[in-house]
């Protein structure tokens, strides 16, 4: 499987360095983005695996995973403060960067990333990460409507999704719950407190 990524940074110079960091036989580059309003177009236009952020355009993590939910988001940042951290995991970035990592930990933090999981600079304190990272308010949105027993095809039109769409949020949800089925979903985030747990006897 290939690595489909964006790169996001405001300096040219910064890209193309990121970009040659990135080649490898298993990661493909599939575009650039030179402002923050370029990278959302961009990923929801590609559809990439993985969106590789600076940090300087982390109002727009949030918008990028509504447009292209299936796409993780690994922030680079020159700065390892606990707010920005955490306000990261809020905006729904699955991984949060140092910029002076070396060439093989930006690769391995790519697939890792695309492969579902959540990283984070140790030195940033990855409890802190975690422990704010959460569904989107369009996920939570679907897996509620799947928790009441609708289709696919009934949770997009009530809000107006594709089925195609609407597969992408609850497999996003899936991935950031750790499970592998639509019902799992629905039992993990009533256990975390995010559905209310009547809802559950309508799943199916």
């Amino acid at each position: 499987m290939t690595v489909r990524v964006l790169v996001a940074d405001g300096y040219p110079v910064v890209r193309a360095g990121i970009r040659q960091f990135l080649r490898a036989p298993d990661v493909k580059v599939v575009g650039e983005a030179g402002t923050g309003a370029e990278a959302v177009s961009a990923a929801a236009r590609l559809r990439p695996d993985v969106v590789v952020l600076d940090a300087t355009f982390a109002d727009v993590c949030r918008q990028i995973i509504e447009r292209a939910p299936a796409t993780a988001v690994a922030l680079l940042s020159s700065s390892i403060a606990p707010d920005l951290v955490a306000a990261a995991a809020e905006a729904g970035a699955a991984a949060y960067l140092v910029k002076d990592l070396e060439r093989v930990d930006l690769l391995d933090a790519v697939r890792r990333v695309a492969a579902g999981e959540r990283l984070v600079d140790p030195r940033a304190g990855a409890a802190v990460f975690r422990a704010r990272a959460s569904l989107s308010s369009q996920e939570l949105r679907v897996l509620t409507l799947a928790a009441e027993g609708f289709t696919n095809r009934e949770i997009g039109s009530r809000l107006f999704l594709s089925r195609h769409t609407v597969k992408e949020y609850l497999s996003n949800a899936m991935r950031k719950l750790g499970v592998d089925s639509r019902v799992s979903a629905v039992v993990e985030a009533n256990r975390r407190g995010l559905l209310d747990p009547s809802r559950l006897t309508k799943a199916s």
